[in-house]
């Protein structure tokens, strides 16, 4: 029996996130497009599909399925038979897989907790994604940046098109969000971030933000702001040869002591160790 989930698009995102982080031992052994031809057989592989144009009915391993123009199906590689009669229809059939048996089965186990495994999805706004990424492909490009991007982008907008179509928004989820937005922005205007006022924007208190913040991060707020803080100075410590303690200032500490014991307690080095490690200038030594 099919296991059901409240939240399927964590799934989703955690499929993303395989997908981008193993992307290296990523392959499309087959893809193209089809029109009208009906088949009988099973892939050798996971694959998607994605109609253009006409309506078709697919048996897969004796379940039937109805597609119409603007539908998206994923198909396990654990399917063993699918048939179809010829008919009037045009689709993109991609198929991929990773180089590892244990990478794809904790793909499989993501696919089966999504409804694009077992029912069509209706996503009209995908094919421009399926045309560019087939391009891509067909000029000898599976490993390119932008092969990457497309495949990425289509499975990106079935995740927001799932969360628009269950209703269901992550309320702290997008407090997070905003939040992280209006900070970088207040950082990168040199302002100060006082945790209280960024709480009271959203009617919450601190605490409580503390708490949401890092439900969806894994980090506190005022961790997530010191991480911003540092990265800041790390950009400032390889390109500029501005003094320590003037970096210190500009990111936001409250003077040179307070930079390095931070900065020591994040990279494991003091921030001239740093520089003399990671510049791409010739920077003076403080």
């Amino acid at each position: 029996m099919r296991e059901h989930h409240p939240n399927p698009a964590s799934h989703l995102k955690e499929l993303i996130e395989l997908f981008d982080r193993e992307w290296h031992r990523f392959s499309f052994p087959s893809f193209g497009f089809w029109r009208n031809r009906g088949w009988n057989g099973a892939g050798s592989g996971f694959e998607l599909n994605f109609y253009t144009r006409g309506e078709n009915t697919v048996i897969q391993d004796k379940r039937t399925m109805s597609f119409r123009q603007g539908d998206l199906i994923f198909v396990s590689d654990n399917v063993r038979h699918s048939f179809c009669r010829d008919g009037s229809f045009d689709l993109y059939y991609l198929m991929f897989q990773f180089d590892r048996p244990d990478l794809n089965a904790r793909m499989r186990h993501l696919f089966d907790q999504l409804d694009i495994g077992s029912t069509p999805v209706s996503m009209p706004g995908l094919q421009a994604d399926f045309r560019n990424l087939m391009t891509e492909l067909r000029m000898g490009r599976k490993m390119s940046v932008m092969a990457k991007h497309y495949f990425l982008h289509i499975f990106v907008k079935i995740y927001m098109d799932q969360m628009q179509r269950s209703g269901h928004r992550n309320r702290h989820e997008q407090i997070v969000r905003q939040v992280i937005e209006d900070i970088q922005e207040e950082l990168d205007a040199s302002g100060k971030i006082l945790l209280p006022a960024v709480a009271a924007r959203y009617s919450l208190n601190e605490r409580y933000l503390n708490h949401i913040f890092k439900s969806v991060t894994g980090m506190t707020l005022g961790k997530y702001i010191l991480s911003v803080r540092i990265e800041g100075a790390k950009r400032l410590l390889e390109t500029t040869s501005l003094p320590i303690t003037e970096i210190a200032v500009v990111g936001g500490f409250y003077d040179g002591a307070h930079f390095t014991k931070a900065f020591k307690a994040s990279e494991a080095m003091t921030p001239q160790e740093y520089r003399k490690q990671h510049a791409y200038l010739h920077i003076r030594p403080d």
